[in-house]
């Protein structure tokens, strides 16, 4: 092997090793003190109210209601416009519609989350009144899931957008020559990318179920409070693990490294998932 080879190689080993130690560092952290904690405390730290600064340990289970209602709802919400939006992308992507719309949902993901939240905040928290009428949600679980409906939509979108435009440029011109109108051509590339549509949606999932900064205004701070009906009060394990990580309280420290190992393993089980549907 000539020297330049080998010095290429060194470097780029070296380079590999130095991205592989924080990341080490921060899987070590999290692992070692969130098994410590959930170990001590036993299964009840998935279903428990978190403990009194001070006190003894918690659980985190209305943190981990939260963010699954919040989420759920957020797919609800973003699933179908992404995967329409995604369609009319991949069969109208000369309009000038389309580009525009295309330029906007890339512009989106640039976006500062925390920005998304403050706007929901300012609309749907503070509310606006229409003919002397006050419309607002308040604090609660479908105030956060629309702020995280508006992050994952790009995402999904354009995912679902580049998995169609595969399908679409393989078969719209096979099925065309069969007489299937455009409408069947939809539902013929739909039904061939539906792993693609599946993963896209995944990608979306794995983005918003971590996601602080656009939900730290529009949920509760309040980690103790179970849902009670669709506009109660929430909070979610991001929100969780922010309040207690910076708490004074050694308590309240552990458990969030509990509720961090939480939502890596989560995040760490969709990216395994979506990883296996692309191949």
């Amino acid at each position: 092997m000539r020297t330049k080879d080998v010095i290429i190689t060194a470097v780029t080993t070296a380079f590999v090793v130095l991205f592989f130690i924080p990341v080490g560092f921060l899987l070590y952290d999290v692992i070692s003190n969130g098994l410590k904690t959930i170990l001590s405390y036993g299964l009840g730290f998935f279903t428990d109210l978190p403990p009194v600064p001070g006190q003894g340990l918690g659980g985190i289970g209305p943190a981990i209601e939260g963010s699954l209602y919040m989420v759920a709802l957020a797919v609800a919400i973003a699933g179908p416009v992404s995967v329409l939006s995604g369609t009319f992308l991949t069969f109208y992507e000369k309009s000038k519609f389309a580009k525009l719309m295309r330029s906007s949902l890339e512009l989106i993901v640039e976006f500062p989350t925390i920005v998304v939240g403050i706007v929901v905040f300012a609309v749907f928290v503070v509310g606006f009144s229409v003919a002397g009428q006050r419309f607002s949600l308040g604090l609660n679980g479908v105030s956060g899931a629309i702020a995280l409906a508006i992050v994952m939509l790009p995402y999904s979108t354009i995912q679902v957008n580049e998995s169609l435009r595969i399908a679409k440029r393989l078969y719209e011109e096979s099925a065309y020559a069969l007489g299937l109108t455009t409408w069947q051509v939809m539902k013929l590339v739909i039904s061939i990318s539906k792993r693609g549509v599946v993963t896209g949606l995944l990608i979306g999932f794995a983005k918003i179920i971590g996601e602080t900064a656009p939900i730290i205004f529009v949920t509760s701070s309040t980690a103790n409070l179970y849902l009670t009906s669709w506009n109660s009060p929430v909070t979610g394990i991001p929100v969780l693990i922010y309040n207690f990580a910076f708490s004074g309280y050694n308590n309240l420290n552990d458990v969030a490294w509990g509720a961090s190992l939480v939502l890596i393993t989560i995040v760490t089980v969709v990216f395994a998932v979506t990883r296996w549907l692309t191949k």
